[in-house]
């Protein structure tokens, strides 16, 4: 019989409803008193005011990590890592959070200034597959879609890109980079709006 080392990633999600003085706290609660062991439960250090409730699945997310043949030196892995799932996953996740941020502020759709220091660059390819180099004007969401605005370096002409895999919604780095411009747009918003309602 052969032996074989099977790298596996067991995850679990889901939410806790807690009681903070604010978002730091709350984030420092969950991070620090609230937690699952295996063989154990989900748990918390918390008294039962602070965290009120949480809600989880009991059967995790089994993902197979890698396959290794044991006694194989300097051996390839039997199978191939498959990071597709993972990563489809994680894009998926970044844009949802792209549409909670504009859904929280009743917007589908949010222009970031021309004026940002550190705006997000991406590659889009034109119709004849040569790369331009392009800054995220914009996005807009739907229920099941996201579409990156882009102002196109050299021309200045506008491009849209509807699918995963045109433009810059396809790599998570610049999909991430686009939730963190979004989130910091929307701050400064609410920043401008909390100091006009000051008396």
């Amino acid at each position: 019989m052969k032996r074989y080392d099977i790298r596996v990633r067991y995850s679990f999600e889901g939410t806790y409803t807690v009681a903070a003085e604010d978002r730091d706290e709350a984030k420092r609660m969950v991070n620090d008193d609230c937690g699952l062991v295996l063989g154990g439960d989900i748990h918390t250090t918390r008294d039962d005011d602070e965290v009120l409730d949480w809600d989880f699945c009991i059967h995790p997310d089994t993902r197979i990590l890698s396959l290794q043949e044991r006694g194989g030196k300097g051996s390839l892995p039997s199978e191939a890592v498959d990071f597709s799932g993972r990563i489809k996953e994680l894009r998926g996740d970044i844009i949802d959070a792209i549409r909670q941020l504009l859904h929280a502020h009743c917007v589908k759709e949010i222009r970031l200034p021309e004026e940002d220091y550190d705006p997000v660059w991406v590659i889009w390819f034109g119709k004849n597959r040569e790369p331009y180099e392009c800054r995220v004007t914009g996005l807009r969401v739907t229920a099941d879609s996201l579409t990156v605005l882009a102002e196109e370096k050299e021309s200045g002409d506008e491009v849209q890109c509807h699918s995963p895999f045109e433009l810059g919604a396809k790599n998570i780095d610049w999909l991430y980079e686009m939730y963190e411009a979004v989130w910091h747009q929307l701050r400064e918003t609410n920043n401008v709006e909390s100091q006009i309602e000051e008396p």
